[in-house]
């Protein structure tokens, strides 16, 4: 089996797209708010640039939110939590028809997932009903050769976003210090 089908990535359509253009948008605007501060060494672009990237930082953690199909686990990428959930570990996949998909394990916990959160519009389009198909389907089909493992959570890492998060509080700071 290829490497791409054991690792199935499930996420929104509209996700992938807006955080692009939230990212490009916004970097743009940061962008020229650097070019002005070659002219008006000030707090004002500062904070507007902070602004900038922080908006970028929040726009890509939660839009950056997925769910990985592995040959023996699940990963659910949530915008601070990663869940790694083997399949046997799963009871239930609850969602759907505009619900939020939750995961829901043998220990009795519930995996949110932010990237099939509910929305109005998921009742037309059913990406969370077409992505709880494939979760069952993987579940039944990775649950024959799964054993006993726990559900591991981890800090999710995105470089594109802890690296604004991080321009962002610089920048809010010299913006301090330079007087909004």
């Amino acid at each position: 089996m290829s490497k791409e089908r054991e690792n199935e990535i499930l996420r929104r359509t509209s996700f992938t797209i807006l955080s692009w253009v939230v990212t490009i948008g916004f970097g743009l605007v940061a962008v020229g708010l650097v070019i002005s501060l070659t002219y008006h060494f000030e707090g004002g672009p500062t904070a507007g640039l902070a602004a900038c990237l922080f908006v970028i930082a929040l726009s890509r953690r939660i839009m950056g939110s997925h769910i990985v199909l592995g040959s023996s686990a699940l990963t659910v990428v949530n915008p601070l939590i990663t869940f790694t959930v083997p399949y046997g570990a799963v009871t239930e996949v609850r969602g759907g028809g505009g619900e939020t998909l939750n995961l829901v394990t043998r220990a009795g916990d519930e995996i949110y997932c932010t990237a099939f959160g509910g929305s109005i519009i998921d009742r037309f389009v059913s990406s969370a009903d077409r992505a709880c198909e494939r979760i069952e389907r993987q579940i039944r089909r990775g649950r024959k050769g799964s054993r006993q493992a726990p559900v591991t959570k981890k800090f999710t890492v995105s470089w594109i976003a802890d690296g604004c998060a991080l321009g962002a509080v610089v920048c809010a700071v010299m913006a301090g210090v330079l007087g909004v």
